[in-house]
């Protein structure tokens, strides 16, 4: 199970609020009440504009015609799946299968573990969503968060003939994409801000520091002392003009704008920004797409943040536990189904054999070679921080080195956070 220790003091005030539901969840667990019919397996999803009720019929359609089990596609009665999952719980009527969310404290004693599943080990990042020796979660493939993409006419009108490795080489071609007249590296406000800078040094920090989120819950190393060098990085590019103060008051999807627009050399993003570079069309110029710099003296590239993309859990309380099992295995383990899932959203699998072209074979690429995948932010599974909340302090912090913090109070402020909130 999860850290007993983890966020306990933002959650000791939620307790008393979710005790009444977790004890009438547990009075339906097992029960077969989640109120499916006969031969249904209801399976709750996110519904988005392209992933809508269209979309999920037509991916279990072949399931349901193999086993003759219906499906049943249920978006959230609340604002999201994560809000509606324990809601549901509560009154008894959750569903079957659930996309889209990872179980917590709370929601995993009412999961079906699937570490006996021979068909589960496979799949992308099992034992990194591992919850003691439990595996209440399966996904179909991964989002990669450590990219950096480029404008390569910048490149070439910069003089820079190769993509940087170390971070010594990554702030020359900031220093030479100035000079040729480009934003050299596009950043924006909102959340971006604090998730850009974690995504660039995602694979520095864990080869300095493997499994970091977990030597600060040992209390072996302190956050700030884990950022401090990337803060102090950061910094002196805002200093010297390769990040523009005025770009944290933009919304991400203005500097996503500027990106396509030809404006930037550099837009550290995840995966999922090649769906919003393949709905632009044609641009301006060639993209391209390489792992942010290793460490000083440790090898190229570095391990590559991830999360598990399209993850799925089965409901203990489901009325056809097995039916709901068989339909998970369909969904991870199935080629076409796989396949028609890989793309959306920007969902990669390693080793992946759909056809690709453009920006996402790059990525593909950089997925398949990196040596390894780990957590990011607050971390997952087995490998967490002793806190939650750490992504929105985090972008605070960062925004802060806009307005004139050091280095030194971005770590402070960060680990005075992290020692309250324990």
């Amino acid at each position: 199970m999860m850290s007993a220790n983890r966020g306990s003091k933002a959650r000791g005030a939620a307790l008393s609020a979710v005790v009444p539901l977790l004890l009438l969840a547990a009075c339906s667990s097992g029960s077969g009440t989640s109120g499916g019919k006969d031969g249904e397996i209801r399976m709750m999803v996110n519904l988005t504009d392209n992933l809508d009720r269209a979309y999920w019929e037509k991916l279990v359609k072949p399931f349901e015609d193999k086993t003759g089990l219906k499906v049943k596609i249920e978006g959230p009665t609340g604002k999201s799946v994560a809000e509606s999952f324990p809601q549901q719980l509560a009154a008894g009527t959750a569903p079957d299968v659930i996309q889209s969310i990872f179980p917590d404290d709370d929601t995993a004693p009412e999961l079906v573990d699937l570490s006996g599943e021979a068909w589960a080990k496979g799949t992308p990042m099992f034992d990194a969503y591992a919850i003691g020796d439990t595996h209440f979660a399966v996904g179909v493939g991964t989002q990669t968060q450590s990219l950096v993409y480029y404008n390569k006419t910048a490149f070439k009108k910069a003089g820079i003939t190769a993509t940087p490795t170390t971070w010594k080489e990554m702030t020359a071609d900031l220093g030479k994409l100035k000079k040729a007249g480009y934003t050299p590296m596009q950043t924006a406000g909102d959340y971006q801000t604090g998730l850009q800078l974690q995504q660039i040094y995602h694979p520095t920090l864990n080869e300095l520091h493997p499994k970091w989120q977990s030597a600060v819950t040992d209390q072996k190393l302190t956050v700030g002392d884990a950022y401090k060098p990337a803060f102090q990085m950061y910094a002196d590019w805002i200093d010297a003009g390769y990040i523009a103060k005025s770009d944290a008051g933009l919304n991400p999807s203005q500097a996503d704008g500027n990106f396509i627009a030809g404006k930037a050399g550099l837009y550290t993003n995840g995966s999922w920004f090649a769906a919003t570079l393949a709905k632009a069309g044609k641009l301006p110029f060639e993209v391209g797409v390489f792992s942010p710099p290793a460490a000083d003296g440790k090898s190229y590239p570095g391990p590559q943040g991830a999360t598990m993309a399209n993850p799925y859990m089965v409901h203990k309380g489901a009325s056809d536990e097995a039916g709901a099992k068989q339909l998970v295995e369909f969904l991870v383990t199935d080629p076409a189904a796989v396949k028609a899932q890989l793309g959306s959203d920007g969902v990669f699998r390693q080793e992946s054999d759909v056809k690709q072209t453009g920006t996402d074979a790059l990525i593909q690429g950089i997925l398949d070679n990196a040596p390894a995948l780990v957590a990011v932010g607050e971390g997952q599974g087995n490998v967490r921080l002793p806190v939650t909340g750490f992504n929105p302090k985090f972008t605070e912090v960062a925004q802060s080195l806009y307005t004139g913090a050091s280095p030194a109070d971005a770590a402070k402020a960060i680990d005075q956070w992290t020692d309250e909130n324990r």
